[in-house]
Parts: C-alpha cells; sequence; structure tokens
C-alpha cells in the first residue's frame, strides 16, 4: 500500500497547480491522505530604530495529513510538515528544511489526541488582524515543542483543549559528571496548556492559559501567560475582535508582569477586505506603556491566492513606522 500511495503522490503533486484548499492523494481501503501547502513572500520594513526594506520568505510549507479508519467511531491519524525558511536576508544560502510537524493520534466522537512533535495552543492565541506590525500584541513565550501531548474538543458550540509538555532529556541524573557532560543537569522543562471557548449567536469567546515550569531547567523559575478573547460578526461584511492578557514571569526570583489589550476590526467589500488595530502592551517597572497601531488593505485574487499591504507604527522610543507588502499562494 505504501508504494501505491508514492506512486500517486508524485503525478498529483505536479498537477497541485490549481487546486483548492487541500489535494487528496488517496481514498481506498479506509485509509485518506490529503497533503496542503503554502508559499508567501513579502518586501517588508520592520517598526523600530534604522530599519530598512528587504524581501523576506515569510511562509514556505507542505504537510501530508494520513487518516485510518480503525472502527466506525475511531480513526488513527497522523501528519508530517516541513517548512522552507529562515534563510538570512544578506547572504545567497537557501534555508532550512525544517520538520514543523510530527505526530500520530487518534480521533472519534469524543475529540482528538495527538502526540509528538506540534504547536502548542499559545500558537492560536491572539485577535489582531495584521500581517506583521502588531508589534505591542499579546505573544507568549512557548508556541512549539517537540514532546508534546495535545487533547482537542469542538462540538460547534463548545470547544476545548489541553496539552502537556515534557522537555525531557531522558536523563535523571545530577551528579557532577552529568552536569559537566551536559546531561541529567536540572529539571525538566513543562509547560501546561488550557483553552476554552464557546460559540452563541455572532459571538465567539474563549481563554488561553499557559504555566511553564522549571524554565531554564532551574527549579522554582517559571512562566505564566492568559489571553481572554472575544470577536463579534454581527454585523455584514464587518469583524470585531478584541483581548486583554498578561503575561508573567518568576525568574531568579524578579517577577515580572506585562499586560496586553488589542481592539480590531475588518470590513469586506467583494474581494477587498480592510483591516485596522490597535495595541497595547504595559510591562512592569517600564515608566509608560506602549501603543502600536496598523492598517492594511487584502485583494483576493482566488480563494487561494491575495495580495496584500500593510503600514504600521509604535510610539516606542526611537522606533519608526513600518510597511510591508506581500503574496500568498496555497493549496
Amino acid at each position: 500500500m505504501k508504494k501505491t500511495i508514492l506512486a500517486m503522490a508524485v503525478p498529483a503533486l505536479l498537477a497541485a497547480g490549481s487546486a483548492s484548499a487541500s489535494i487528496n492523494l488517496y481514498d481506498a481501503e479506509g485509509v485518506k491522505v490529503d497533503v496542503s501547502g503554502a508559499a508567501e513572500v513579502q518586501y517588508i520594513q520592520e517598526i523600530g530604530n534604522n530599519q530598512d526594506g528587504k524581501w523576506r520568505l515569510d511562509d514556505g510549507d507542505i504537510q501530508f495529513d494520513t487518516e485510518v479508519a480503525v472502527s466506525d467511531s475511531l480513526s488513527a491519524i497522523a501528519a508530517v510538515d516541513f517548512e522552507f525558511e529562515n534563510a538570512d536576508a544578506d547572504t545567497d544560502t537557501n534555508g532550512n528544511v525544517e520538520n514543523n510537524l510530527l505526530y500520530v493520534g487518534f480521533k472519534g466522537d469524543w475529540g482528538q489526541f495527538t502526540a509528538g512533535r506540534q504547536l502548542l495552543l499559545m500558537d492560536d492565541a491572539g485577535i489582531t488582524k495584521d500581517y506583521e506590525l502588531a508589534k505591542n500584541a499579546f505573544g507568549a513565550d512557548y508556541t512549539h515543542a517537540q514532546q508534546v501531548g495535545k487533547y482537542v474538543y469542538d462540538n460547534g458550540t463548545f470547544y476545548g483543549a489541553a496539552t502537556f509538555t515534557d522537555k525531557s532529556d531522558g536523563y535523571d541524573d545530577d551528579s557532577a559528571e552529568a552536569i559537566a557532560n551536559g546531561y541529567g543537569a536540572g529539571e525538566d522543562v513543562r509547560v501546561y496548556e488550557a483553552r476554552l471557548g464557546y460559540r452563541f449567536a455572532d459571538v465567539d469567546a474563549r481563554v488561553y492559559y499557559q504555566k511553564a515550569d522549571n524554565v531554564s531547567r532551574v527549579s522554582d523559575d517559571e512562566k505564566d501567560a492568559y489571553n481572554f478573547e472575544i470577536e463579534y460578526a454581527g454585523i455584514e461584511n464587518v469583524g470585531l475582535a478584541a483581548s486583554i492578557g498578561r503575561t508573567s514571569a518568576d525568574i531568579g526570583g524578579n517577577d515580572v508582569d506585562t499586560d496586553y489589550t488589542s481592539i480590531a476590526a475588518d470590513y469586506t467589500m467583494g474581494k477587498t477586505t480592510y483591516g485596522i488595530g490597535y495595541d497595547n502592551k504595559d510591562e512592569e517597572g517600564n515608566t509608560s506603556d506602549v501603543n502600536g497601531y496598523y492598517a492594511n488593505i487584502t485583494y483576493a485574487l482566488h480563494s487561494n491566492a491575495k495580495v496584500y499591504a500593510e503600514v504600521g507604527d509604535s510610539d516606542g522610543e526611537n522606533e519608526d513606522f513600518g510597511y510591508v507588502a506581500g503574496m500568498e499562494v496555497k493549496f
């Protein structure tokens, strides 16, 4: 069966130029294999001091998803994703190909459980409608890990999820020899997450929470983060969103809290969408908080292709405005 799947995959990939959201490579005998991907290139000047415009390969990835029917109510699933990016702008190197996702699991009416290398829940947090320039918006430190167990449930009205990450090196050895050889030194970093959400009428409200223990493998060092988000779609062609959140870091006995507030809106007219947003970041110990603003326009060439432009600014010290123009094509 593996040879059959691979034999079908090659011509399907070659013919993928006008495909839709994903391409079905194989569907027989209870086995389904789909592939999806995207490419996005930008010209950007980031918000900051002494910035200049540059070309940026923002996104390039391809993902294979497999589902195997075990019974009428249970399926085994797996996903593998590769990213093509991280090349230096001032060199002629082609960057690296990185394996971003590699997990297996099960799904059924009870939800979905996966284990392996995958995105954490906090990767989805945020209601901003920017492409790149919401510089002062909420952001947690941990968004991706290798040793992740994730459970997700969604019945259309209520949804929730939880993850547990143990960044273990496989050793339980704090001896001088272990420390000298760089293994077994200190506690494992552990990250816990939860998400709860509820959809009613035209409202979607949710809260994210993340707790990281033994940060940098130091016992008692920890980080916490939460973000409450709400979106409203009750006005025709208009989307409204707002969020409040906080990150806290207790490192070496020093506790620093940072508060975040975001407001965003967009309006769609035909194939064109206009978006605006405001973000505020208030870090404990700073004499004043920092505000950020952005506005963008997107034109949908096709459901799978778009072009866009965005400008943004921040009132942080010595920070000039930024801009970005880009194009994304996906399948």
